[in-house]
């Protein structure tokens, strides 16, 4: 019987983000500006005024739909051992990102600064949450359609991480039980004992 299991998350947008927006609001409404400081000023012809309004309705459009676009998601999907991961932006727009078979990971912990300074990647799959932290996953693999390592950055939680677990190689599996990631039940009910062997001493 197929196992499925799917989980939808919003990325966090940053700094970098917002500057890159204000940035192409800017240069998409300097169009518009300028036609109509030629055309008020005599510099250009009467049409500059028009072209100028066409411009500024075009702009208006424009921004409207880079705005929206702010609002990404990633639906991440596991089905047996593929991993299917879609960005959609402001719900208007699906793009596949990436279909792994997650067997084909080398690795999988939390992301590290070494994960991307120290090595190079063929290819780098960007759907985490945000840029860093604790909530971001690196999975390093060989894909043959890019004929070297590549590395994909994502934000599974705990039911994601425990779709892909008896598909993963037992050294990344290890790695992951290691990290905590699967081991906040295991640890919590390996002090229980502890405390009631203490609590009988006291006895």
């Amino acid at each position: 019987m197929d196992s499925f299991n799917e989980q939808l998350v919003v990325r966090k947008n940053t700094g970098k983000h917002v500057v890159k927006l204000v940035v192409l609001l800017l240069l998409i409404f300097s169009a518009p500006a300028i036609f109509f400081l030629l055309g008020v000023n005599g510099i250009g012809t009467r049409y500059f005024v028009i072209v100028a309004v066409c411009a500024f309705f075009f702009a208006v459009y424009g921004s409207y739909y880079l705005v929206t676009g702010m609002y990404v998601e990633y639906e991440y999907a596991v089905t047996n051992s593929n991993l299917t991961i879609d960005r959609i932006t402001a719900k208007r727009s699906r793009k596949r990102i990436i279909s792994v078979d997650v067997k084909k990971f080398n690795t999988l912990r939390k992301l590290s600064e070494s994960d991307a300074a120290s090595k190079s990647y063929k290819k780098i799959f960007n759907a985490s949450i945000t840029d860093s932290g604790d909530d971001v996953y690196a999975a390093e693999m060989h894909l043959e359609k890019f004929n070297g390592n590549c590395l994909l950055l994502f934000s599974p939680d705990e039911k994601t991480l425990g779709a892909m677990k008896s598909f993963l190689k037992m050294s990344v599996k290890t790695e992951l039980m290691k990290s905590g990631a699967f081991g906040k039940p295991a640890v919590s009910s390996s002090k229980k004992p502890a405390k009631s062997e203490g609590d009988s001493e006291k006895k």
